[in-house]
Order: structure tokens, then sequence, then C-alpha cells
């Protein structure tokens, strides 16, 4: 009886509903768990695809995932959310049943813990006096790290029934250093929390000895420490083989294999922009593709004529600081080039008024969340580009080996080394956190452009690289980009909001 553990989703849901159409007996089972609801299950047996809740060794059907056919009175049909509602509901009679509410436990457990902690991290905190917005990708690797089966099995233990020996056990059953060094600092963590700011709750008091404290991922296998060596001595070839004139050569390449593609092997302007953004500013991929229209100035007051601004608050940067960018005229109208094609291919694929929160904008209009009806480019996305473009040959040998974060390093090698400028100035660009100075809190949007975001500095290094690479593009071939989408007749009549929109990218460069 084949089982997973999964993200259950809709396309998890018509896997089993096509299995079930299919099967032959009732002796065909198929299971799948669910990570973010551990307790959820979805289950195909023969010709049924069943919901069920699991918890403390019992399990209660709560639905079908099958829509009845031709049918006006769904049963007890469920979709994927109201699945999780119910399974909720029903998760926590099974959880807290009556009989047995009578006599807690003194304190919490490992379970309550690991809820408590992802529930605190999942909102806004209060850090060194400092407003800390939630990281999307801190939440989902402290969920995989507590999901894990030897984490996951101490979920029923109090906390004073918890010592090194048992997590270090725990710990070894972790094939991946890596995933163990995350599990060791993410337990660590919730524990301090909890410690913290549940004292009374969780019983870990001040007179609790704080042993966990004292954790460590151990040491690799020889076999491992090897391997680590060998990708950072791997990194460091990268890093010295690419070079400026590389990174052109690799733009030219990219608007070459982007030309001429049409239908389904068209690629997105999101794509094909977002990867000149990335190498004119070696933002990462991610404040890349949240770059919103909003945080976007085509015209900066403040700055030089010509030249735009990129904004991005703090929770949409690694860094969570607020962070301005300087873009020369080169940087700004590849933001203006994504805008203009995505507008126009909109409209051309479907007629009704384009409107996006993104600069870096999907083609996909509904996104997979069924609330998502305004879809970014995904960062995944620019990295599957190139690997699309190694997998067609485009980056064969003699080129060296080229990816979006090598572009980092490039670029902070070359204002460091070539341009005479701070090495102050790629950290600044890079977007690396700077130690604090109570001198820079500014009183006026001046003071705060000049000292907070040092946009000075930061406008010499952009204007530095973007001129360097532009001229190892043109060395390369590379002729200046301009927007690839143009009207083209539409089956509907286009309307006057419709036509107000069309103002070309063309118009503003010529």
């Amino acid at each position: 009886m084949p089982s997973e553990r999964v993200d259950i989703t809709a396309d998890v849901v018509k896997k089993a509903c096509d299995l079930a159409r299919d099967a032959t007996d009732s002796k065909q089972i198929n299971d799948w768990f669910d990570n973010r609801q551990h307790y959820l299950q979805l289950r195909q047996r023969g010709r049924k695809v069943t919901w069920f809740v699991r918890a403390r060794g019992r399990s209660q059907k709560i639905g079908s995932a099958v829509r009845p056919r031709g049918e006006y009175d769904l049963g007890d049909f469920l979709k994927i959310s109201e699945a999780r509602d119910e399974a909720a509901r029903v998760y926590a009679g099974i959880e807290r049943p009556v009989e047995q509410i009578a006599e807690a436990p003194a304190g919490w457990t490992w379970k309550d813990v690991d809820q408590g902690y992802q529930a605190a991290i999942a909102k806004p905190r209060w850090i060194n006096r400092r407003l800390k917005p939630p990281s999307e990708g801190t939440s989902d690797d402290v969920r995989l790290a507590f999901a894990k089966e030897p984490y996951e099995a101490l979920h029923p233990k109090l906390l004073s029934e918890l010592d090194r020996p048992t997590l270090n056990k725990a710990r070894d059953q972790i094939a991946s250093f890596r995933q163990r060094e995350k599990c060791v600092a993410y337990f660590k963590a919730a524990m301090t929390w909890a410690a913290d700011n549940k004292p009374d709750e969780s019983g870990l008091t001040e007179d609790i000895d704080r042993w966990w404290e004292r954790l460590t991922a151990g040491d690799p296998t020889p076999e491992q420490m090897i391997a680590i060596e060998g990708r950072r001595e791997t990194l460091r070839i990268r890093k010295a083989a690419l070079s400026v004139a590389n990174v052109g050569e690799f733009l030219a390449r990219h608007e070459a294999y982007c030309a001429g593609r049409t239908a389904e092997d068209k690629i997105s302007p999101g794509v094909r922009w977002g990867l000149w953004w990335v190498c004119y500013t070696s933002n990462r991929r991610l404040s890349t593709v949240r770059l919103r229209r909003d945080g976007f100035l085509a015209d900066d007051p403040l700055g030089e004529p010509g030249w735009g601004r990129a904004m991005w608050s703090p929770d949409e940067m690694k860094a969570k600081e607020e962070f301005w960018l300087p873009l020369p005229p080169l940087v700004r109208d590849v933001a203006n080039g994504a805008m203009a094609d995505w507008r126009q291919l909109v409209i051309n694929e479907s007629t009704p008024k384009p409107l996006t929160k993104w600069v870096f904008a999907s083609t996909r209009r509904i996104g997979r969340k069924a609330d998502n009806d305004d879809v970014g480019t995904h960062e995944s996305s620019l990295n599957h580009h190139i690997a699309r473009m190694r997998e067609d040959g485009v980056l064969d040998q003699p080129f060296p080996y080229f990816s979006l974060h090598l572009v980092r390093t490039v670029m902070a090698n070359f204002l460091d080394r070539y341009a005479g400028l701070s090495p102050l100035t790629s950290s600044l660009v890079l977007a690396h956190s700077l130690p604090e100075d109570a001198e820079q809190a500014a009183r006026t949007t001046r003071e705060y452009y000049l000292t907070h975001q040092h946009m000075a500095a930061k406008a010499a290094g952009m204007k530095a690289w973007s001129e360097a690479l532009f001229e190892a593009y043109t060395r390369a071939g590379g002729k200046s980009a301009q927007p690839s989408e143009w009207p083209r007749k539409l089956k509907a009549k286009l309307t006057p909001e419709v036509a107000a929109t069309l103002v070309t990218f063309k118009s503003r460069t010529s």
C-alpha cells in the first residue's frame, strides 16, 4: 500500500481520482499525508477517494474527494479548502477527547513548542526594538525541518522528558549534514522562544537548565567533508572564471535565444527582462520578481536627470530592511520594457484591461492558489530558463559556468578592483546589511535619500557597472534590447479603456 507525505494540492487529488477511475478492485490502495496538516490523509481505495483525519491512533472519515457526476446534491464531497477546515475541526476533537481533559500534563510537549514557534515566526515580530517582518522562506524551512520523522516522533514528549542524548539521537537520523544543521538550529531557536516568551506555560522557567543551547550539529562524515570541500572548490573556480565580458556575452546569447520564439515556445516578458534586471542590478532573484510597480519610479525627482528608482519594503528583502536602488537609464528601461511587453501580450491574448502590481508579472493570470489572481514571475523560472539554455547547448564550453548568483561576485569584484570605488559601494548596491549608525536617522526625504540609503554611492556603482556590462554586451554582438510584443488584430473590439493603456515603450525611448 504505497503512501507518501506531500503538500496535498489539486494535482494530487486529480492523480488520486485518476487512479480510482482506472482501479479494478478495492485492494488497490494509495495514501497521501499532508505536509501542512500532518493529520490530514487522502486515500484512494479502489474507485473511492476519501478524506480522513488520523491522530492518536484513531482514524475518522470526513468526506469524499470525488465529485458526483450530474447530481445536484453533492453529498459528502469536500474541496481541498473544505477538507482542510473540516480536518482542523475534527482533529481538535480527536486531540482533546473529553475524558482526557481532566488531568493536564505539567508543561508543554514538543508538539506545543513546534506549533507555537511556527505560529510566532509567521507573524511580524519585535526584535531589538525593531519590527521584523515574517519570512516565507524561513517559515518553510522550519516547517520542513520539524516535519522530519525523527523530530515529529518527539511530539508527544513533555519538554521535561527531552535531553541532549534524545535530541542527538534524532539529529543523527538525518542523512544530509546541511539539513541536520538546520534541524538543530531551528530546534534551539524554538526552545529559546518558548523559554523566553512562554516560560510559565511551557514549564521552561528560570530554574531550568537551558541544555538545548549546547546542542550541535556534530561533524559531517569523512565522505560528507570531502563533498563539502569539493563544492566549495567548484564555487571558487566558477567565481574566478567569470568576468564582466562573460556576463555581457551571456546576455547576448540570452537575447538570441529569446528572439523569434512564438506560441508555447515564447519566453515570457517576466523571464526575458528579469534576467536583464538581475545582471544589471545583481539583485537576488526573489527581490527582482517582488519589485512592485508602486515601488518603481521611471523618473526619480531626487536623482540625476533621466534616472529612475526602485524601492523595496523590508518584507521583500532578505536582510528585512528597506532598500532603494538608483536606476541609470539603461536599467530603468529594462523595467519599462518588461511592463510594456507584458501589457501588450496580455491585451493580444485576452483583450481585458490588464492590471498587475508587479513589474515582472507572469502572463498566467490565475495562480495555483485560488486567491492569487495577480501572478508575479516565480524566482525559480529565471533559473529554469538558464537550465533550458544549457540543455539546448547555448551555454556550452568554452563559455564558463554561469548562474545568476555568480553575477553578484562579478559585480562586486568589478566595483572594488576596476571602477576605483570604495569597497563599501558593492555592499550598498548588493543590499548587504551594514553596521547601524545613529546619525542615519534622517528627518527629511532628502536626508533619508542621501544618508540612510546612500543613494549617491549606489548611483556611482550602478553607473560604472551598467556601462561596463552594456559595453561587454555590444562587444559580444548584442543589440539594444527592445520590447518584442506588438499589437495584432484582435477578435474582440478594443474598449477605450484598453486602448488608453497602449502606451508603447518605443515612444519613451525614441
